[in-house]
């Protein structure tokens, strides 16, 4: 079987934004996705990875953020963002487990939410599969 266009490769590497207000989260994504062979951006908040989105001189093919942080919420950054990329692939992890607030965020426009907590495989698992998907839900 062919490797998608969207997976990694020595000539065009795949950039995730990974967005998450907890540090030790955080540094767990940046180490088990660059260890992946993917580039990875690093942002701490909601505003942060607007921000780092905007200055960025790569081509961002995933946004992984947390779905609950106190400044923008998840969902809200993936809206702004697929505004100006509508074809953004989007995954959101959330330790928060409230259905309704998964109903009416995550899956109601068909992105993937990944629970945590989660392992380095399930995650690299997540990623591949949301990379080579169509884009969730209509921008």
């Amino acid at each position: 079987m062919s490797t998608p266009p969207s997976q990694p490769s020595a000539h065009s590497p795949v950039t995730i934004l990974a967005v998450d207000d907890d540090h030790a989260v955080l540094g767990f994504l940046e180490q088990s996705l660059r260890m992946a062979g993917y580039n990875v951006l690093l942002a701490d908040s909601g505003w942060n990875a607007i921000e780092v989105y905007e200055n960025s001189t790569e081509r961002v093919h995933l946004l992984l953020t947390d779905v609950i942080m106190p400044d923008l919420t998840g969902p809200v950054v993936a809206e702004r963002l697929r505004s100006r990329q509508p074809d953004l692939r989007v995954l959101f992890i959330s330790g928060f487990h409230d259905a309704d607030l998964v109903q009416r965020f995550v899956m109601r426009k068909g992105f993937t939410l990944l629970p945590k907590p989660f392992t380095m495989d399930g995650l690299l698992r997540v990623v591949e599969e949301s990379l080579s998907s169509v884009p969730g839900g209509p921008g």
